[in-house]
């Protein structure tokens, strides 16, 4: 702005001067009364003024606006005089002699750098990387910059060459594959490499780093789409594997647990079948004048809760046997003293029946009892047909078939 305001005044200054020596060397008819100067005088005078604001002109538009310099922001700019560096001037205007003094500008704004290259895998996978790089020069090195790489163009060559080499370095220890699945993971370690291998070597810092692409060659990504595929269908016959064989299991658990509803309702059935035999025998033998004996097993359980915090306190549980028939059911205490309840649960585990012989009841009159209920309980399961009756000289017997059918028993 100011170099071109100073070419101006300058342009106008010779234009003035030009205009003075034409006027003062033209012949004019007019006549004009100037006291104690003639008019060839006047001529001359002007003629001279002319002549020096024309050289000052000319003088003043060759030396003062090129010696003024502008430094704008995000710009920094190296001053040398007759080729030796002496400043740097930071952004603003500055008069600095332009025959002796030269200005060289750097730009300290965020420069990007785009890198085309070619790297090769661990497993040896050609691939073609692109990569920007992105860094700020540090304006207060401005003059090592100047000393050891001239331009940006150079120190940019630089950056770029280094970048270049620790990228293929750090590319070259993964596979080809693991580089498709991890892409994302290795451009950060790229950044951190890049990062310290330029640190404050060259006068700049590196502010980004990103791997934009990698392509590897048509054969290859063939190769990686064929295995994915595979990959896929070797997931799906494992799904479906995997579905088929929980559909058996569920199956077989099914099965076994039919077996053990089966083998469970059967140990009720026996275990009912034997209970009720054994109330059938203990009233006949309390029919034929038997001595019976009972006797009870019973289970006493006690618990002690606290009655603000329902933490339990103490649990028990014994066993006793009684010859009378327990009360048995739930007992609960509240003792509004010391926060308390206790529960007692009576239980009644089993009863024990005791025949005892005498001399009028004895082992053979049990087997008549015996004899009889499984007569009964042929009874129950009777098809219809009348049991085999034999006459003979001292009675009529009567046969019938053993429940187990590995014997039978005779009954007169």
């Amino acid at each position: 702005m100011i170099k071109t305001l100073l070419s101006i005044i300058t342009i106008l200054f010779i234009l003035v001067s030009f205009v003075l020596l034409i006027y003062a060397n033209s012949n004019t008819n007019k006549s004009r009364k100037v006291i104690d100067i003639s008019k060839s005088e006047i001529k001359k005078k002007l003629n001279k003024i002319s002549i020096i604001v024309l050289l000052s002109s000319i003088l003043f538009g060759v030396l003062v606006p090129g010696s003024f310099h502008q430094v704008e922001a995000g710009q920094v700019a190296v001053v040398k005089r007759l080729g030796k560096v002496v400043k740097t001037r930071t952004p603003g205007t500055y008069f600095d002699f332009y025959l002796t003094n030269t200005y060289t500008f750097f730009d300290t704004t965020v420069q990007r750098i785009d890198i085309k290259t070619v790297s090769y895998s661990s497993d040896a996978q050609t691939m073609e990387i692109q990569m920007t790089v992105q860094y700020k020069i540090d304006a207060s090195k401005a003059e090592n910059i100047l000393t050891e790489y001239l331009t940006m163009d150079s120190l940019s060559q630089r950056i770029e060459k280094v970048a270049d080499d620790n990228v293929k370095s750090v590319l070259s220890k993964y596979t080809a594959m693991k580089i498709i699945e991890t892409r994302a993971s290795i451009s950060p370690e790229v950044e951190t490499i890049i990062k310290e291998a330029v640190g404050d070597r060259y006068f700049a810092t590196i502010t980004a780093v990103n791997l934009t692409n990698i392509d590897f060659t048509d054969e290859f990504e063939k190769a990686v789409e064929d295995k994915v595929v595979a990959e896929q269908q070797k997931e799906a016959a494992i799904t479906k594997a995997k579905q088929e064989l929980e559909v058996a299991k569920l199956t077989a658990q099914a099965k076994i647990e039919q077996a053990r509803g089966d083998a469970e309702s059967q140990k009720i059935i026996a275990s009912a079948s034997a209970e009720a035999m054994a109330i059938k025998i203990v009233e006949l033998a309390k029919n034929i004048g038997f001595p019976i004996t009972e006797t009870y097993t019973k289970l006493t359980e006690v618990e002690v809760i606290n009655a603000l915090t329902n933490e339990v306190i103490s649990s028990s549980s014994q066993e006793s046997v009684v010859t009378t028939k327990p009360s048995y059911g739930v007992d609960v205490t509240n003792d509004t003293t010391n926060n308390t309840i206790t529960t007692t649960t009576t239980t009644l585990v089993s009863t024990n029946y005791t025949i005892d012989f005498d001399a009028n009841h004895t082992k053979d009159d049990l087997k008549v009892i015996l004899d009889f209920v499984r007569y009964l309980e042929y009874l129950e399961k009777w098809d219809g047909k009348l049991p085999e009756v034999v006459s003979g000289t001292d009675g009529i017997e009567i046969i019938i078939p053993n429940l187990n059918e590995s014997e039978n028993t005779t009954n007169n």
